[in-house]
């Protein structure tokens, strides 16, 4: 009697251990919200294919997340309320883009950022980065930028990284509209 009321109380500790941690995210999501937060972050990305959904819990900041693969291998994270709205304005393709090489040589040095890097280290490209760069440049009074890069965060969009006229590395992070949301020293 004794070993098989153990047996018992082993289980239901398994069980509510079990039931306690929950499962995947993923679980949670039907396949008609998957689909439409699927639509949502691919069209805010417009390009790539989704390849991973997983629906927020209590202490996200947002409903879904759904990672986006661009076709040269870069991950975007998308971030969407209930309504399947982004919420964290992460780059898009077309921030990302490599500008095509141009024929005509160029006499003054090329406007183009650094190479993009994986993941969240990924170079800002063209107009981007020379905003990111403008805004950061204007918070710090000025230095020398020593790189852009997209950001994963949930608070902010961009990071510049700069060398005041002081000499203080410092980091600049920036929202979708490139205002300043910190500055790291």
């Amino acid at each position: 009697m004794r070993t098989s009321l153990t047996a018992i109380a082993a289980s239901l500790v398994l069980i509510l251990t079990a039931s306690a941690c929950g499962s995947d995210d993923d679980d949670k999501i039907s396949s008609a919200d998957r689909e439409k937060a699927e639509a949502a972050a691919l069209k805010y990305v417009g390009a790539g294919k989704a390849t991973e959904t997983d629906r927020g819990d209590g202490d996200d900041d947002y409903a879904y997340e759904v990672e986006v693969e661009l076709p040269d291998g870069i991950d975007i994270e998308v971030q969407l309320d209930e309504n399947f709205k982004v919420t964290n304005r992460p780059p898009t393709a077309s921030d990302l883009a490599t500008p095509a090489p141009s024929t005509t040589p160029s006499a003054k040095p090329s406007a183009s950022p650094s190479t993009v890097a994986p993941d969240d280290d990924r170079g800002l490209l063209g107009k981007t980065a020379i905003r990111a760069k403008d805004a950061a440049l204007k918070a710090t009074g000025g230095g020398e930028v020593l790189s852009t890069e997209g950001s994963d965060d949930a608070d902010h969009v961009y990071e510049v990284e700069v060398r005041t006229p002081s000499g203080e590395d410092v980091t600049v992070e920036l929202d979708a509209d490139f205002k300043v949301v910190r500055i790291d020293r």
